[in-house]
């Protein structure tokens, strides 16, 4: 095969000029082609964006839908020193009077005081915890006290050791109970026998009477305790300082001792901040469609969207979410969401009157949420269709990804086509070119010969 630039030497004719001229023509097809291809992927594109924003529609929705996620109600405590307060959606509207008489601690115990350089033989620990008897820890001696106590650590029997040096090198083993309440409390039987004549580690150093009487203990000893408080004069108990099922829905944690009150109430800030997102998060979509369905007179141009019956469905769609009154509010104070200070603009907008929502909270927060809770299923509902099989939105994403493998099929089909023109035509000029050669040189050995004879 002759070269691309040999090609018309022999003729003196611009054959590769013809050949580019024909293949630019042959090519016109896969320009249309490729040109489509990038348009439709502009609106795959596009229709990306759009998924992420009617996702974020969705979880907008959700929020209102559910109680649990609108968080609606709020507890406050006068004094949060005190007792601290946290209300769930079902925590019912009150305030509540606080006492707390005691808070809840875990069993801390003292063994005897042991001389520097003690050691402790074999032997068996033996735990009860709570009333069980934990599996015996065996001890294999000689350990030290520090020993000792990293094989309680590691047993796990729900009681933590420390050893305490004090300046004279003398030594106390600290047992913690890991978990707080009267029925955490816990003993120990020990078999392993200290070095000398001194205590088992199953006798603590309990308190003296006189200590008792003079206050002279200086070992901060501690017995399981329940933390105890009183709600509006009931007495209650909890085996940790956290009150969860006194009050439905309501938890109270107790810090310290004294008194507070705690008032539950309904949290407009909160429902105007979740009716605020889901605005948003509508507001977001419809823009998105509207921006890019337009189309240029002048310069004759559309944007992605022009034309696109897919995402016309989708607003019509959340319209028809936005003005269809769900069944359960039928008898309901707050029928329409325009009740609640959402209303649609001249734009295609959703635009909030927080003020309205206010009062619309103030007169029956329940009621509200009420309302909120349908429309946010409706447009939930709405939105997991659109993008569900056989909605709008899942349908056109689906025909625009068949589009564009459908064009790209064709164009690498016309270009195989393309590449086996290029060869005919390159063939049969090649041909060309060395005929006319052939021609040319017979021609000049004629013409010398018919030179001679004249």
């Amino acid at each position: 095969m002759a070269t691309t630039s040999s090609l018309g030497i022999g003729t003196g004719v611009d054959l590769q000029s013809m050949l580019t001229s024909i293949l630019a023509a042959e090519r016109t097809p896969i320009t249309v082609a490729n040109t489509k291809i990038s348009a439709t992927n502009a609106k795959i594109s596009l229709y990306g964006t759009l998924k992420s924003k009617l996702d974020a529609l969705q979880t907008a929705s959700d929020t209102l839908r559910f109680p649990s996620k609108l968080s609606a109600i709020s507890a406050t405590s006068s004094d949060s020193t005190v007792v601290g307060a946290n209300a769930a959606f079902n925590a019912a509207i009150g305030s509540y009077s606080l006492d707390v008489k005691q808070l809840a601690s875990a069993q801390k115990s003292f063994s005897n005081s042991y001389t520097s350089g003690t050691t402790f033989d074999s032997g068996q620990l033996t735990f009860t915890v709570g009333g069980i008897v934990a599996t015996p820890i065996d001890l294999t001696g000689p350990a030290t006290l520090q020993e000792v106590g990293a094989q309680i650590n590691s047993a796990k029997v729900g009681v933590t050791a420390t050893v305490i040096t004090s300046g004279d090198g003398s030594q106390r083993m600290i047992l913690t109970g890991d978990k707080s309440g009267s029925g955490n409390g816990f003993s120990l039987v020990s078999t392993a026998t200290p070095s000398g004549s001194q205590s088992s580690l199953g006798i603590f150093d309990d308190l003296t009477a006189q200590e008792i009487l003079d206050g002279t203990d200086t070992l901060q000893r501690s017995e399981a305790k329940d933390a105890e408080m009183t709600i509006d004069g009931i007495s209650v108990s909890s085996s940790t300082n956290s009150f969860s099922s006194s009050i439905e829905g309501l938890t109270l944690t107790a810090v310290k001792l004294g008194q507070s009150k705690v008032t539950v109430q309904n949290d407009a800030t909160k429902i105007t901040a979740a009716v605020q997102a889901f605005v948003d998060s509508y507001n977001d979509v419809a823009s998105l469609i509207k921006n890019n369905s337009g189309y240029n007179a002048t310069a004759k141009t559309s944007q992605p969207l022009n034309g696109d019956s897919a995402s016309r469905s989708i607003l019509e769609s959340l319209g028809s979410a936005r003005t269809t009154i769900p069944d359960s509010l039928s008898a309901a104070t707050f029928k329409t969401l325009a009740d609640l200070g959402v209303t649609i603009q001249q734009s295609g907008l959703l635009s909030l009157d927080s003020s309205k929502l206010s009062n619309a909270i103030s007169t029956s927060a329940s009621e509200a949420v009420k309302t909120l809770n349908a429309y946010g299923e409706s447009f939930g509902t709405k939105v997991v269709e659109l993008q569900g099989i056989g909605g709008a939105f899942s349908n056109r994403l689906s025909s625009l990804n068949a589009t564009v493998k459908r064009d790209q099929d064709r164009v690498a089909a016309l270009e195989v086509r393309v590449e086996l023109i290029e060869k005919r035509y390159r063939a049969q000029f090649t041909a060309l070119d060395k005929y006319v050669n052939a021609m040319q040189t017979t021609s000049s050995a004629l013409t010398q010969q018919l030179a001679q004879f004249s």
